[in-house]
């Protein structure tokens, strides 16, 4: 095998291990559907959908096209067009903290509670800027973090928007390497290991380089 393809497999690899993590992190906390997924490129909704109703949301019609690619038969359409109160799950990793706008992000959590029924659930990633893994990024992305929001700053921002916290914590140290060693040897990314095989949500927030959190509309 040429080492291009065996780069490829390890990659794939690295992309299916969260994506397994993410869909027991909902299936533990959410239960099964009808799951809402935002901002993704299909390949988690198609893993949903393997559980209950699931939809997607996409903002352009390119964007459609290319989820619907990854999770045929899963409707597509854009966040505001999704019906109130129709989803007992919102599934948004990654969704967030795309810009410098906290005005944008809590518009669209609003969206979130409003396409919620009462008692749902939303399992969000977003990035931590005050986290071990942006410490251990190292100075020269000081600047790239400075403008970035951490854990208390999104407990206030969902707070803002209308959604209680049901849990909180953090991916762990997931991504790697953090310095020479690599990212299988270094045993500071173990937990992050363990709490994926186990599909649960243990690590304490700040101890990683994302927090998650299980958001829920109040009934």
């Amino acid at each position: 095998m040429h080492a291009e393809q065996v780069t490829e497999s390890v990659d794939r690899e690295r992309d299916r291990t969260p994506l397994r993590w993410y869909v027991r992190l909902v299936l533990r906390y959410a239960g099964r559907g009808p799951y809402l997924e935002v901002a993704g490129d299909g390949r988690l909704l198609s893993r949903l959908a393997e559980y209950g109703p699931a939809s997607g949301v996409a903002s352009s019609p390119e964007t459609a096209a290319r989820v619907r690619t990854e999770a045929p038969g899963c409707p597509v359409l854009p966040l505001a067009e999704v019906p109130s109160g129709s989803f007992r799950c919102v599934v948004a990793m990654n969704a967030l903290g795309r810009t410098d706008d906290p005005e944008r992000d809590r518009s669209d959590v609003r969206e979130w509670r409003r396409v919620l029924v009462p008692g749902g659930r939303a399992v969000v990633l977003v990035p931590d800027a005050a986290g071990r893994g942006a410490r251990l990024a190292g100075d020269l992305e000081a600047g790239a973090r400075a403008a970035g929001r951490d854990h208390a700053d999104w407990l206030r921002l969902f707070a803002e928007a209308g959604l209680s916290v049901h849990r909180e914590g953090s991916d762990g140290l997931s991504r790697g390497p953090y310095g020479r060693i690599p990212t299988w040897l270094d045993l500071r990314t173990l937990p992050a290991r363990v709490q994926q095989r186990l599909g649960s949500l243990f690590l304490d927030p700040g101890e990683g380089e994302n927090s998650v959190f299980v958001l829920e509309r109040p009934g």
